[in-house]
């Protein structure tokens, strides 16, 4: 990302919110988090992610959650 470009809080999602977008479990989301397939934004003690990261996950097809 640029320095020009900026992120606007609607831009960013809660992890609760993107289980629910992935169909999957807060901490599967996390264990992403962990692997390296989603980049965490976080502020103080507050993670978001980028909602557009996490809908690229849908479009690609990832198998995500599963074992």
């Amino acid at each position: 990302m640029n320095e020009s470009e900026s992120i606007n809080e609607g831009d960013m999602i809660r992890v609760n919110q993107a289980a629910k977008l992935l169909c999957v479990s807060p901490r599967t989301v996390w264990r992403m988090i962990a692997e390296g397939q989603l980049t965490p934004l976080r502020f103080r003690r507050c993670t978001r992610l980028l909602r557009s990261q996490v809908l690229g996950c849908l479009q690609a097809g990832r198998k995500v959650g599963a074992l």
